[in-house]
């Protein structure tokens, strides 16, 4: 733990990934005319002692910030039924609104941030709420048909496909906590895990297709109970939280990723970071310059997925996924890389402390 850095010369950040919004016509003004935000804490984690769970490669750039005295408050924006703030361990303020309007009130209390950094397609209106009033920075992940021709509405923008690549770009990778994902030696009791939650674009069905009635071991999570018909006895599932990521990772031969209609995804990178070969859908609409074929594993189409998963658990001590990961995609070096883009395309920082 380390203690809260206040130095109020530093700029205010705002992280956002937020889900499909809560409609209602409440007044918002006056709810957060009579909110009263929390205190930070005395203390927090710094950027590797958090904890494994979601959302570290979204939290990692502003905690990083805080760390560095770059920052003087970070908040984490998304949308939920329920209304709330409350700071994170690693000090971030996680703020949830309803809709854009909450978003706007909330803006009308509180002002707007220096950077705002806003994670797939769903916030784009809050890249334009907030234009002109802060340095924007836009990663759309998987993006919506309007947004295919390239790049707008924001002064820069993290890629996950070299086709978007232009003056005011640079590519996207997930970060990981490389101190807590680590190869292990624990012994290998599966052939394959898949790390994806269940819904459309994640391609369960493909996979668990490709491997019916094979002798293939694999494990599925987080799979909540009744989610998918596994039929096979080979395969195994566990719901969000009952397992321990690092274990179902270390525990595994190899991993796949089986999604079409999704992009970089940061499980995906885990599996890297955790020393996995990775086998994954070529039709991924986002992230394939993470997959080096012969070292971080490989792509296959859907006729092929089985054959090469097969292939890699053959040769899966042939690759070097963690290696690589280090060489080329060190976590600390990647989000100095993002802040020296940032600074390039015009943002203000002050010197790192």
């Amino acid at each position: 733990m380390i203690a809260a850095h206040r130095a109020p010369a530093r700029p205010r950040v705002v992280i956002a990934n937020v889900t499909n919004p809560v409609e209602g016509s409440l007044d918002y003004d006056a709810l957060w005319a009579d909110h009263e935000l929390p205190p930070p804490p005395a203390r927090r984690h710094g950027l590797f002692d958090q904890p494994v769970g979601w959302g570290f490669h979204i939290y990692a750039l502003g905690v990083l910030m805080l760390d560095r005295g770059l920052a003087r408050h970070v908040e984490f924006w998304d949308y939920a039924r329920q209304r709330s703030t409350e700071y994170h361990g690693n000090g971030v303020l996680k703020v949830r609104f309803s809709n854009a309007a909450d978003v706007a009130a909330y803006l009308r209390r509180y002002g707007p941030p220096d950077l705002f950094v806003n994670y797939g397609r769903t916030g784009r209106p809050l890249l334009d709420l907030l234009a002109g009033q802060c340095f924007r920075v836009h990663v759309p992940c998987t993006r919506a048909a309007s947004e295919r021709d390239g790049n707008s509405g924001a002064e820069c923008y993290l890629v996950d496909d070299e086709a978007y690549l232009d003056d005011r770009s640079l590519l996207y990778v997930p970060v990981v906590n490389t101190h807590r994902i680590s190869p292990g030696a624990d012994p290998k009791v599966r052939d394959f895990i898949y790390l994806a939650s269940v819904y459309e674009g994640k391609r369960h069905d493909l996979l668990l297709r490709a491997v019916e009635g094979t002798e293939l071991t694999g494990h599925l999570h987080p799979v909540e109970p009744g989610q998918l018909d596994v039929r096979n006895p080979n395969i195994t599932t566990s719901a969000f939280g009952a397992r321990s990521v690092v274990e179902l990772l270390r525990s595994s031969r190899i991993a796949v990723y089986a999604g079409d209609r999704t992009s970089n995804p940061a499980a995906m990178w885990e599996c890297v970071a955790a020393g996995l070969p990775i086998v994954v859908n070529a039709a991924i609409r986002g992230g394939k310059h993470l997959v080096v074929p012969g070292v971080t594993g490989e792509l296959a189409t859907e006729d092929e997925l089985l054959a090469t998963m097969r292939r890699v658990l053959a040769a899966r001590d042939s690759y070097a996924p963690r290696r690589h990961f280090e060489a080329a995609w060190d976590t600390v070096a990647t989000l100095e890389r993002y802040l020296a883009f940032f600074r390039r395309m015009g943002l203000r920082l002050p010197p790192c402390s």
